[in-house]
């Protein structure tokens, strides 16, 4: 069972945002690492859904995100057009094939994985689909998607920047705003880690129902907490990302969460990569993922001890126990 631990500034009187359980337990301290501020927020551990989450939104959101250092507002570095053809054909037979994911160390699947693998999570996902990505930042993972052939992609961002919206040379269409304020409907509407910044993920979600086509599919990944995670790193989680995460749920809670909504979990997964375990360490050893905007800080670890890192990081998938996972969800 997770419990809130030692690390903790003063009693809270807040209600859980998710499930609506008063909570008059501790509040635990979060450091805001990934710019390495240092600053300093209060959230608290429901007890009844178990959902970590923010005491109180800072008024000036917008500041943590600085433009050209958060990682989905950075420019893309390109890709190699003979890469590019190679991950289009390795990824061909794996569209809409939850059984194609690559989980293995062999060639295909190694290319597989730096090609958008979740679109294999998808039942039935097809290169025509209407897609929709919210919180696309600038828009990377769909400039990924038009390279592998899909042909009906659109993003929404709230700190789209302005000179970018509209539709790009490669077709996407980019709007900046909220979901609420679209209103086209789309046959997958995906939300890659971009949940977790919502201050009513109920309400996207609802959103996001009323925004499918029939048929249509929501695509949810999240940080998710788990108890060993808790136990090992607490506040250095690298996944709790203060004060940009609001909440950070067990799987239950959000399923839950999307049940309320009016949504069905299809199948769901975890997909933690290496680097959120060696962020972690180095989080505990104070060491921030930037020394200022724009100067990341290498990991301090050697290759043996990354691909460590690696390794377990399957392991926990495998025994879905991953920090991160995905969520298929259709209307109920």
């Amino acid at each position: 069972m997770i419990e809130a631990g030692e690390a903790t500034a003063g009693r809270s009187h807040f209600s859980c945002q998710l499930c609506g359980q008063h909570h008059h337990g501790d509040m635990i301290t979060m450091r805001e690492m990934m710019f390495g501020t240092r600053e300093e927020f209060d959230y608290f551990l429901c007890d009844n859904c178990c959902t970590l989450q923010i005491a109180q939104v800072p008024d000036n959101l917008a500041a943590y995100y600085a433009a050209d250092a958060y990682y989905s507002f950075g420019e893309g570095t390109g890709e190699a057009r003979w890469k590019s053809a190679l991950k289009r054909i390795c990824a061909r037979g794996m569209i809409g094939r939850p059984e194609k994911y690559p989980m293995g160390n062999g060639p295909i699947d190694r290319i597989r994985r730096g090609a958008e693998p979740w679109i294999a999570q998808v039942e039935g996902l097809w290169r025509d689909a209407a897609v929709l990505d919210v919180g696309c930042g600038k828009g990377a993972r769909l400039e990924a998607l038009a390279r592998l052939g899909f042909t009906d992609l659109s993003g929404v961002d709230p700190f789209l920047p302005a000179t970018q919206e509209g539709t790009s040379v490669q077709g996407i269409h980019f709007f900046r705003g909220e979901l609420t304020e679209i209103d086209g409907h789309y046959d997958l509407i995906t939300m890659h880690h971009s949940l977790e910044h919502v201050a009513e993920p109920r309400r996207l979600l609802v959103a996001a129902r009323e925004r499918l086509k029939p048929g249509g599919r929501i695509f949810v990944r999240i940080p998710l907490l788990q108890d060993w995670v808790w136990r090992k790193y607490g506040a250095n989680w690298a996944q709790i990302d203060a004060p940009r995460h609001f909440y950070l749920m067990p799987q239950a809670a959000f399923i839950d969460l999307a049940k309320s909504a009016g949504l069905d979990c299809i199948s769901s997964g975890t997909d933690t990569l290496g680097w959120s375990l060696a962020r972690s360490e180095a989080y505990a050893r104070d060491i921030p993922m930037y020394n200022s905007p724009g100067q990341p800080n290498a990991l301090p670890f050697t290759m043996s001890e990354l691909a460590e890192y690696d390794r377990q990081a399957q392991t926990l998938n495998a025994a879905g126990e991953g920090d991160q996972g995905y969520f298929v969800l259709s209307a109920a």
